[in-house]
């Protein structure tokens, strides 16, 4: 997880989320068998050796999905038909269509799209819940926990809880050109932020701060830690102006980054949600910030 001092997960500001929440996966599956009975009995426990857990890398937070790791420690192969994730966290829909198939000792990584946050209560345990048909047509049914290493859960509910929070309060978005002054490596530029209140009946957003990414800094160092404000919801129009430098002079930045031009934006609502809100660079916005990084850095232009 990158930039883990200041990337801190985000929390409600009146308790702290559940240390651990666990997926609820309900999964339909089969081991491999070579004669199916005409009417299979039910057996009544899972084999032993079948464990998941949930994650996330920093391409499937982009992309807004859960992985679901799926451990076949059986002594046979495991083929399943679907499976289901509930969270208590999240609204249900984390589905997966098989067939697949996972051979014995292995362990297999299956995305899923992230659904909606629950924002009511906080993510509590859940359970795997299996239905597995053995050799002899039989089917037995059982719970496993899913682990959840990273608390991705957790954090996928504060995230979408603190944006619809945010978002009740005012909008947040990136011009989409950069703003910039001089030539050369005497360039300088300004990423500006619009805000625009919603008008609603009630509700604010305080911004701390605004975190530095791998690709963009601060003129005058690594975040923008003096860009605070409080916004009401019938508050005017206003626009926050960001000087911005290059992380770093590599120009081989841009094509390997994931997340270099979402902003952090650290904040606190009056619901209580508070966290990092990002807020994404459009595609033009994001040429022009890689000709600038090129013009002041003194790259060769490709």
């Amino acid at each position: 997880m990158p930039r883990a001092a200041a990337r801190r997960h985000g929390r409600r500001a009146r308790g702290v989320l559940a240390p651990a929440a666990l997926a609820l996966l309900a999964v339909v599956a089969t081991s491999a068998c070579t004669q199916q009975p005409a009417e299979p009995s039910p057996s009544t426990a899972l084999p032993d050796g079948i464990t998941a857990s949930v994650l996330q890398s920093r391409q499937d937070v982009v992309d807004g999905r859960l992985v679901v790791q799926l451990d076949n420690g059986t002594g046979a192969e495991l083929e399943f038909a679907s499976f289901d994730v509930e969270a208590p966290g999240l609204e249900p829909g984390l589905h997966f269509d098989g067939p697949r198939t996972i051979p014995d000792g292995r362990s297999v990584q299956y995305r899923v799209d992230v659904t909606p946050a629950r924002c009511h209560g906080d993510p509590g345990p859940a359970e795997v819940t299996l239905e597995v048909t053995g050799a002899d047509g039989g089917t037995a049914v059982g719970t496993v926990r899913a682990d959840d290493p990273y608390d991705t859960l957790p954090r996928l509910q504060n995230s979408g809880c603190l944006a619809g929070a945010v978002e009740s309060v005012a909008s947040f978005s990136l011009a989409d050109r950069l703003r910039s002054t001089g030539s050369g490596v005497d360039r300088r530029a300004f990423l500006d932020i619009a805000v625009h209140p919603t008008g609603a009946a009630s509700g604010s957003v305080d911004l701390a701060e605004v975190l530095g990414t791998t690709l963009l800094s601060a003129e005058d160092g690594l975040n923008w830690s003096t860009t605070s404000a409080h916004v009401e919801v019938s508050d005017a129009p206003s626009t926050i102006s960001l000087p911005v430098r290059p992380a770093r002079c590599d120009p081989h930045a841009g094509a390997e980054d994931k997340r270099g031009t979402i902003l952090p934006l650290v904040v606190t609502t009056s619901e209580g949600w508070s966290g990092q809100y990002e807020v994404r660079a459009s595609a033009s916005l994001k040429e022009d910030l890689f000709a600038y990084f090129t013009e002041r850095c003194g790259l060769p232009s490709s």
